[in-house]
């Protein structure tokens, strides 16, 4: 069993903030959006699904190996000699392929979480548990994103998606990917991917390649006000909160809505207040 979001591109996306905290704040304060690394995800499975080597049966390996030792062989010498010297190599270092496996997660996962930055999005504003989690408990906010003025902004933030949730484990096995697409699908599936139990969060992401490992200041992108489509308020705001969040989106004319809960319902509603 799998679950699976919509293909279609949200029109809104909505990332859940807490107003005490000083970060949070910056996203309405300065405009400011942060590319999270996977290492600072709270899921450890997020991000971290690897090439199976150990599924791969003793002739898949041979020809693996044959053909990653053809792959490098143009950036060395080309020789007979230089391709025999890679083979040897790589026979020595998968002759034990659990400790092969572990090598190459620990490698590739740390140069993802060097190279990558992720804004982590959801498709609803009303999300009982999102609000719980990533909302201070009901007492933060909810920023609401035009999706193509994100997007089109940043146009580097070109890899998007709904995530796709399932029960069972991605099985990616190794192989030697013969174009860009065959990478980008790949990696599409490595960074969208979760398990089953967060379908109710329905994000959506934005990711970005850093072609060198980002400084956290770098990892900091500005966007304009009208990128802003809303901000909804917690159910359980402060009046403070609330009346110094209001005054911010009066004056960069966010519409500013009121979380407020259904009655008789496990569910909630939002009503325009600014």
């Amino acid at each position: 069993m799998s679950y699976s979001m919509p293909k279609e591109i949200p029109q809104i996306v909505y990332k859940y903030r807490d107003w005490n905290n000083s970060f949070h704040k910056n996203i309405l304060l300065h405009n400011e959006i942060y590319l999270a690394s996977p290492k600072d995800f709270n899921d450890p499975f997020d991000c971290k699904i690897p090439r199976n080597f150990q599924a791969l049966n003793t002739e898949e390996i041979e020809s693996f190996k044959e053909d990653l030792a053809n792959e490098q062989r143009p950036k060395y010498s080309g020789t007979d000699i230089e391709f025999r010297r890679i083979r040897k190599d790589l026979d020595n270092r998968m002759e034990d392929i659990e400790k092969f496996q572990n090598e190459y997660e620990d490698k590739y996962f740390n140069q993802m979480d060097a190279y990558y930055g992720i804004l982590s999005l959801s498709r609803i504003y009303n999300g009982i548990l999102l609000w719980a989690h990533y909302g201070s408990n009901h007492t933060g906010f909810c920023v609401g994103f035009w999706e193509e003025k994100l997007r089109l902004f940043y146009p580097r933030l070109n890899r998007t998606g709904c995530v796709i949730y399932k029960s069972k484990f991605p099985e990616l096995k190794p192989k030697i990917e013969k174009d860009k697409e065959e990478q980008l699908n790949r990696i599409h599936t490595q960074t969208t991917t979760k398990s089953l139990e967060w379908k109710n969060e329905k994000e959506y992401r934005l990711i970005k390649a850093f072609k060198k490992p980002p400084l956290p200041f770098q990892r900091c992108v500005n966007i304009p006000d009208e990128v802003f489509s809303d901000v909804t308020l917690g159910i359980n705001i402060s009046q403070e909160d609330k009346e110094e969040i209001i005054q911010i989106c009066r004056k960069k004319r966010i519409p500013v809505y009121q979380a407020t809960k259904v009655p008789f319902k496990f569910e909630i509603d939002r009503e325009l207040i600014e």
